[in-house]
């Protein structure tokens, strides 16, 4: 490789979570493609509650994003701290 890590031309990279043109270019695509006012007749057409929110539930992925249940969080070492505490009053 030319260069070491971080010291490309574009040494941030791409920011987290972005698209790259084609995933972009598809989405745009398929939600050209999709008729929400269909989707929204068939919701409207349940009459259960639990249907109701299952099917709201199985949407929200394609309308926000899938996203982590958690996130993970790296582990470091404990750090030992010793204080001590100086008298500072003067003896007469």
């Amino acid at each position: 490789m030319p260069f070491k890590k971080g010291e490309s031309g574009n040494p941030i990279g791409r920011p987290k979570g972005s698209l790259n043109k084609t995933t972009q270019e598809l989405r745009e695509q398929i939600s050209q493609a999709i008729d929400t006012n269909k989707i929204c007749e068939m919701l409207n057409q349940i009459t259960n509650p639990t249907e109701y929110i299952n099917a709201i539930t199985k949407l929200l992925p394609y309308a926000i994003g899938k996203k982590k249940a958690y996130e993970e969080v790296e582990e470091i070492e404990p750090i030992d701290i010793k204080i001590t505490f100086v008298d500072t009053k003067e003896e007469e």
